[in-house]
């Protein structure tokens, strides 16, 4: 039985706020499940709920990150889909990253000796909170009462930086994972590559639109001689 991939994609349960309500409540959920059948006295459990938000956070920050260039490259029911999902995507990214935020606040507290010894680097910690800011800073100006207080010039360039930073700080976990620390899980790999292919489409978008920026000028010129 074939699938009809349009009448799929524009099921209203997989587009705005039902896809993010759906993509957040699954998030939530498995989150709870797993949490309730470990001993979360323990250190170490705690930093494995850690880990696990990250992985259901990463895919959705990548789907946001290749969404504009994969419909610049190859344009598509799925690439037009993900581009108008773009900012419930994003929310559901976010929700990953508040029960994140949650565990590490609890690791920090319960088990600060631990934190400190094991978990705690200056570096990261700098570089994790400013992606926390940038996050937030996104999630505000992605509705209107926040988006309203920055021209259209201060909005794109705080969500292309934000992406950016925060694509960057997600990929470079996995590559350390597997080049510096040398662990070899096989979801370590899929998410670099992931990751790794985001960033590649977000070139050939580029290089596209670059191709095409002489030939519009070459246009404009003879247009204004005639």
């Amino acid at each position: 039985m074939a699938i009809d991939l349009q009448a799929l994609l524009n099921n209203p349960y997989l587009n705005q706020w039902k896809l993010f309500f759906i993509g957040s409540g699954l998030i939530s959920l498995s989150t709870l499940l797993i949490a309730i059948q470990l001993d979360l006295s323990s250190a170490e459990a705690i930093s494995s709920m850690i880990k696990y938000t990250v992985r259901c956070a990463v895919p959705f920050l990548f789907l946001v990150f290749m969404a504009s260039s994969l419909q610049v490259v190859w344009p598509s029911l799925f690439s037009r889909w993900l581009a108008r999902n773009r900012k419930f995507l994003g929310l559901c990214f976010a929700s990953a990253m508040a029960w994140q935020a949650l565990f590490i606040l609890w690791l920090a507290n319960i088990h600060s000796h631990y934190y400190a010894e094991e978990v705690y680097n200056l570096s990261d910690t700098i570089e994790g909170v400013g992606g926390y800011l940038f996050l937030l800073a996104m999630v505000a100006t992605s509705f209107e009462f926040g988006r309203s207080r920055l021209t259209v010039k201060q909005w794109r360039n705080l969500h292309k930086a934000g992406i950016y930073y925060l694509w960057a700080y997600a990929w470079s976990v996995y590559w350390y994972e597997l080049y510096y620390y040398g662990t070899h899980e096989l979801i370590d790999y899929v998410f670099y590559w992931f990751g790794f292919g985001a960033w590649g489409l977000r070139m050939l978008a580029w290089s596209k639109k670059e191709q095409k920026k002489p030939i519009n000028k070459g246009k404009t010129k003879l247009k204004s001689s005639t």
